[in-house]
């Protein structure tokens, strides 16, 4: 959450009032400072030198660079004139912790340098305190050095870390994006698969059934068993996968899938809907990525859907080989032709396959044959 900026006046009266509540105080205590003898009492000047070091006090986080050359000179000033001690002294060392937070290591170093060597030259023309004064001086404006560098250093990590809390708050919202994405696509692919399949299998045996209603009863009756059969496999997985939607601690990845040896099942309902289908099924039992089990399954199944939507053939041919140690192959191959009034697809049945064997990390390819037929192939290479 992004915070709203501050108002500008409101930041320039905070100024103001942090400019004159120090001045005051300056005023009021030096005045009240005993004057040694060889000190000069608060005069107007001093007034006007305290009040130059209170305006600096108000502007430094704005302007460090010149409140510290302002404060240089106010302090140079009380110096020369030996006025008594006070409370602007206390500026001077919180202009360069301000100086050392605000920018940077270099630049406060040069400011506390040129603010010590101005002292040191100014005490050393007007004042008795020699080297020691120097020394003192020296001292004061390095501590004030490594405290606000102290106070920069850590403001720079604890933004550092809410960049990087930020930065990982983000990359988990597109993480969890993605696999959202991932898991919608999956589902998609799924329900077109299984309701395709489903609704072609019904499309074919309803036309059987209403061409031979009157004639054959018998075998009417028998499409509107294998109606009734996938009808109610398809509505099963519609209901699975919704309950999965409708469930928001489940994730999607949770959903029953069929596997590459549930295709001797699909091939025998394939057959029932009058599709001779010859299966060739070399997969013994054994761990096998469920993606890419799932995907090959999904290969057949869509292949075979084709099938019965696009064309006259009668036959179909399925090869699955899945031997350990051996590349992952499956082959769909019909004899066609292609059925002349048939509408133009949506592409969505070879896109998906593509989609799914490459996903996974297989090679696809599909396209006719030179007899008239059409091929699907899919090929996984086993990881080393």
């Amino acid at each position: 959450m992004t915070l709203p900026a501050a108002h500008p006046a409101r930041g320039w009266a905070l100024d103001a009032a942090v400019a004159t509540a120090v001045t005051a105080v300056m005023i009021v205590l030096s005045g009240h400072i005993p004057v040694g003898a060889h000190s000069r009492g608060v005069d107007g000047l001093a007034l006007v030198l305290l009040a130059i070091a209170g305006i600096s006090m108000g502007v430094c986080r704005r302007w460090p660079r010149a409140a510290t050359v302002a404060v240089t000179l106010a302090l140079c000033g009380f110096i020369a004139r030996d006025y008594p001690n006070s409370p602007i002294w206390i500026t001077g060392w919180v202009v360069l912790v301000v100086l050392a937070w605000r920018t940077g290591r270099r630049t406060a170093i040069i400011g506390a340098a040129g603010m010590m060597a101005a002292l040191s030259v100014t005490a050393a023309a007007f004042s008795s305190g020699g080297l020691l004064e120097s020394a003192l001086y020296i001292g004061w404006g390095g501590a004030a050095i490594f405290l606000g560098d102290g106070v920069r250093s850590r403001g720079r990590y604890l933004a550092e870390r809410r960049e990087r809390a930020a930065a990982t708050e983000r990359s988990q919202e597109d993480e969890f994006a993605r696999r959202l994405a991932e898991d919608r696509l999956r589902i998609a692919r799924d329900l077109h698969d299984g309701v395709a399949h489903a609704m072609t299998t019904i499309n074919v045996q309803a036309g059987a059934a209403a061409h031979v209603l009157t004639r054959r009863p018998e075998v009417a009756a028998e499409a509107l068993t294998v109606i009734q059969r996938a009808s109610g496999e398809v509505l099963d997985e519609l209901t699975v996968m919704l309950n999965v939607l409708r469930a928001e601690d489940q994730h999607a990845d949770r959903v029953p899938t069929p596997g590459l040896w549930d295709v001797a099942r699909l091939v025998d309902g394939t057959a029932a809907s009058g599709l001779t289908v010859t299966l060739s099924l070399d997969a013994p039992p054994q761990h096998l990525a469920p993606s890419i089990s799932t995907a090959a399954y999904r290969v057949v199944q869509e292949s075979l859907t084709n099938v019965l939507r696009h064309s006259v053939a009668r036959q179909a041919e399925v090869h699955v080989c899945a031997r350990p140690g051996a590349p992952i192959e499956v082959d769909v191959v019909d004899a066609g032709p292609a059925r002349l009034d048939r509408t133009d697809g949506t592409g969505v049945g070879i896109r998906g396959m593509r989609e799914r064997v490459t996903s996974t990390g297989g090679l696809f390819d599909a396209g006719p044959t030179e007899p008239g037929g059409f091929a699907v192939h899919a090929r996984w290479r086993r990881p080393a």
